[in-house]
């Protein structure tokens, strides 16, 4: 098993927290005995969408389990999540969730997201993962504008034993972006 599939299974495993709030939702949203109607197709949409699988995601799977309930390839609420499942993963090819590496240089990977969804956490997780399996890590801690963000990942650098790159607080972020791809080509860094 290659470095980038041990990655991906480590984070399906982490990604708990979004797992159950989706699975919560759906669970308010398919209730025993509920028969599948415009309604329940409505309120599974606003769920979708709520739970940030997308507009368009959410547009195409509802569309496609109207159909399959139109066809009779889903006659109860409890065909409906396996079915979400298969098409949400059809949504996501299995070349497109492998860690795609620079041929050369260093391979940046861009983190996002709003404040407390867990970014530093999923950060300093993935710099484990990486360094352990051979990648020579260098993280960025480019949300200058949050003192506790920068604090939070230097103690996590300083855990799993990778180099963090850091400015003042208030900098440029795209500063500290430039100085950590220039430490990681200067040091010959992968990661």
């Amino acid at each position: 098993m290659g470095i980038f599939t041990k990655t991906v299974n480590y984070l399906r495993e982490h990604l708990g927290k979004t797992r159950a709030r989706i699975t919560s939702s759906l669970s308010s949203v398919l209730t025993l005995g509920r028969k599948i109607d415009e309604e329940l197709l409505d309120d599974l949409e606003e769920t979708l969408i709520s739970d940030d699988i997308g507009v368009e995601t959410t547009d195409k799977l509802i569309t496609d389990l109207r159909d399959a309930y139109r066809a009779r390839k889903i006659t109860t609420t409890d065909d409906i999540v396996p079915f979400l499942k298969d098409h949400m993963k059809s949504c996501w090819p299995e070349q497109d969730r492998q860690l795609q590496t620079a041929t050369s240089g260093p391979t940046v990977i861009l983190v996002a997201g709003v404040n407390g969804s867990g970014k530093t956490t999923s950060i300093a997780k993935l710099a484990y993962v990486l360094s352990r399996n051979g990648g020579n890590v260098i993280v960025a801690a480019c949300d200058t504008f949050r003192a506790a963000a920068v604090e939070q990942l230097t103690i996590w650098a300083e855990r799993i034993g990778v180099q963090i790159v850091k400015h003042k607080m208030g900098s440029d972020p795209a500063a500290v972006a430039y100085d950590a791809c220039e430490a990681a080509v200067a040091r010959g860094r992968t990661t």
